[in-house]
């Protein structure tokens, strides 16, 4: 890992560290209403259908039939380091916010949702997960194709963007699960860049 993967990891850890002291301690609860409220003003029917149909896109259902297909391509074109980072990272994000963070945080969502969902909400495992999984992509894609480097990773950020609103729009999530989530998903995608890096020299320079 070099000095700037370094220093840039180090503050993504600081930052989840210092935003879930704050969580806990319950000083950003209003902001966290007042924000679901701000966004519960310009609810609409179709607006509805829009937000479930991006939750939906970021459910772990999809994201896991998504990365099982992009590893189907990756090892037809022999790219097996890049499968074997994206099969670490997958299963290893999953296992992290599933089975340690949000069990250990316990946070109730808020309530009621417009959909039905289960599980603590703290932090979000739909933004974790897709947007680390979109970078690493986007990465990817960038490296192979470094005009359209910029353009992969808008499209990236912007879709996880409207998964975030959808989240708080259906009333599935405070704002400051999202960004947790968000913290995390740059730790995961700097855990995929190092690791790659590490077993593919081509990759060190990028």
């Amino acid at each position: 890992m070099d000095k700037t993967f370094a220093l840039f990891f180090i503050t993504v850890v600081t930052l989840f560290t210092g935003l879930t002291r704050i969580v806990i301690s319950g000083k950003l609860n209003t902001m966290d209403l007042n924000l679901i409220k701000l966004v519960h003003l310009y609810q609409h029917p179709i607006l509805t259908k829009i937000a479930k149909i991006f939750y939906f896109l970021g459910e772990s259902e999809v994201a896991a039939c998504i990365v099982i297909l992009s590893l189907g391509f990756l090892c037809w074109k022999s790219y097996w380091k890049e499968a074997q980072v994206l099969a670490i990272s997958a299963m290893g994000i999953l296992l992290v916010i599933d089975k340690i963070l949000k069990p250990w945080f316990g946070r109730i969502r808020p309530i009621p949702g417009l959909i039905d969902v289960h599980g603590k909400s703290y932090p979000s495992g739909h933004i974790s997960g897709n947007l680390m999984l979109y970078l690493y992509f986007s990465y990817l894609m960038g490296f192979y194709f470094p005009k359209w480097k910029a353009f992969f990773y808008t499209i990236s950020i912007f879709f996880v963007m409207t998964i975030g609103w959808s989240s708080i729009y259906l009333n599935i999530h405070w704002y400051t699960d999202l960004l947790a989530g968000t913290v995390i998903a740059f730790m995961g995608f700097l855990f995929c860049i190092t690791l790659l890096k590490s077993i593919n020299n081509k990759y060190l320079d990028s």
